[in-house]
């Protein structure tokens, strides 16, 4: 969900896993908070899945940092060039969730003049910032005004110096981690935001340390493997446990500012760093959607709800199966529309 200066196969797959990621993380939710209390068969599916995927959102984040940070940017390029392949999809994809939202409601609340739907328009914009999948977005483009500036700082700190400054934002994001933050209102609490982009943004720094580090040997990625199972596991286990003691679901293993979230996404990133993929077939399907990732994710969300909308939706039969395909066939329409979207004139600059 950032550009890409260079081909690099190892960021790529990294990027096909944190999309793949978001995705299993939409279509599992549902079945954790629709199951629990009822079919805990099913609910442990869906816990799963959503706890092996805890590395989703911060990984897009850690690839901004590997990708972006440590570098000298021109100011007026720079901008530039996020307006381009960043604002100017997203413009276009608000436009089509306002589009989208309207046409889902029933016909008796759908306004029907020109003012009511101006007003429902920027009512939709101030509760959830028109579709709620849209916070990342915002995040980033704040990050984005600070990156030159951010960049600039960290090439003049050593290793030693980031190392420390990645460590005291892990406990502040750690312990403030239950302070109320609502990411998709855009009426009010705009210091609780400003402090929810912070417990993310270390996440960048992150991403750029551990480009200077690499798995060398085998007994390194079995570590870093059974670390990654463990994250889990921890997640799993500690959810059903924390949510069986308060007597209603609790969801905040699943934080993506949790230690155990951490943990999880720093194992990922050095297993997957430095491979290779040899195979033609999957070499070429690891670039398609690393390069549509970002219209991937603007997308996705809408294939979703059509999809539930034609009673396509994980309660077709079990979790175990119904949500590695739905995951499958989101991503593949999700796919076709920005391959569609990009052989349209001037689609390139909308589609993401």
């Amino acid at each position: 969900m950032q550009s890409k200066p260079q081909n690099i196969q190892w960021l790529d797959s990294l990027r096909v896993l944190a999309t793949i990621g978001v995705i299993i993380i939409h279509e599992s939710t549902p079945v954790v908070k629709m199951s629990y209390a009822g079919n805990m068969g099913n609910w442990w599916v869906g816990n799963i899945f959503d706890s092996a995927v805890r590395f989703a959102v911060p990984l897009f984040l850690m690839l901004s940092g590997a990708t972006m940070l440590g570098k000298e940017y021109d100011l007026k390029t720079f901008y530039k060039k996020r307006f381009v392949r960043v604002l100017l999809p997203f413009l276009f994809w608000m436009v089509a969730y306002w589009i989208y939202r309207w046409m889902v409601l029933p016909s008796s609340k759908q306004p029907d003049t020109f003012s009511s739907v101006v007003s429902w328009a920027v009512k939709l914009l101030g509760n959830e910032g028109i579709s709620k999948h849209f916070w990342y977005v915002y995040m980033i483009l704040f990050f984005y005004l600070l990156f030159p500036f951010i960049s600039r700082g960290v090439r003049s700190l050593k290793d030693k110096e980031v190392l420390w400054l990645i460590v005291g934002w892990a406990l502040l994001s750690f312990s403030s981690r239950k302070l109320p933050v609502n990411f998709y209102s855009w009426i009010d609490h705009y210091p609780a935001r400003l402090l929810g982009y912070l417990q993310y943004s270390g996440y960048l720094v992150l991403g750029y340390y551990l480009t200077k580090f690499s798995i060398t040997n085998k007994s390194q990625r079995v570590v870093a493997a059974a670390l990654f199972v463990v994250s889990v596991v921890i997640a799993s286990v500690s959810t059903w446990y924390f949510s069986r003691q308060s007597h209603h679901l609790d969801l905040d293993m699943y934080g993506n500012v949790t230690f155990n979230t951490m943990l999880q996404v720093i194992t990922l990133f050095l297993l997957v760093k430095d491979t290779t993929i040899k195979n033609s077939v999957l070499l070429w399907i690891q670039r398609l959607i690393s390069d549509y990732s970002y219209g991937v994710y603007l997308s996705h969300i809408m294939v979703i709800g059509i999809f539930f909308q034609y009673d396509i939706f994980w309660t077709m039969g079990h979790p175990a199966w119904t949500l590695p395909v739905l995951t499958l066939i989101t991503l593949m329409v999700s796919l076709l529309i920005i391959f569609v979207l990009r052989k349209l004139p001037y689609g390139k600059y909308i589609s993401g």
